[in-house]
C-alpha cells in the first residue's frame, strides 16, 4: 500500500543523507561508522583495526553522532 512506498522513499532518503554525510567525514571517521554500522563491529574491534584505544573509538563515535544529528536540524 501507500504506507509501504513512504517507507521506502524514508529509507532511500535517510541512505542518501547518510552516504552524504560520511562523505564530508574524514576518512578516519568514515571507516569508524562504516565499521560499527555497517559491518556490527564492536569498539574494541575496531580499535585495533585503527590502532587506536576502544576509549578513543568511543569518544569518536560520540562526536560523530553528535555532528550528524546537528547537521540534521
Amino acid at each position: 500500500g501507500l504506507g509501504d512506498v513512504y517507507k521506502r522513499q524514508e529509507k532511500l532518503l535517510n541512505r542518501i543523507f547518510l552516504e552524504e554525510l560520511l562523505g564530508r567525514l574524514p576518512a578516519k571517521e568514515r571507516q569508524l561508522i562504516y565499521m560499527r554500522y555497517f559491518q556490527d563491529m564492536t569498539q574494541a574491534q575496531i580499535a585495533g583495526k585503527l590502532g587506536i584505544s576502544q576509549v578513543q573509538v568511543s569518544r569518536m563515535e560520540k562526536k560523530i553522532l553528535r555532528q550528524m544529528r546537528m547537521e540534521k536540524v
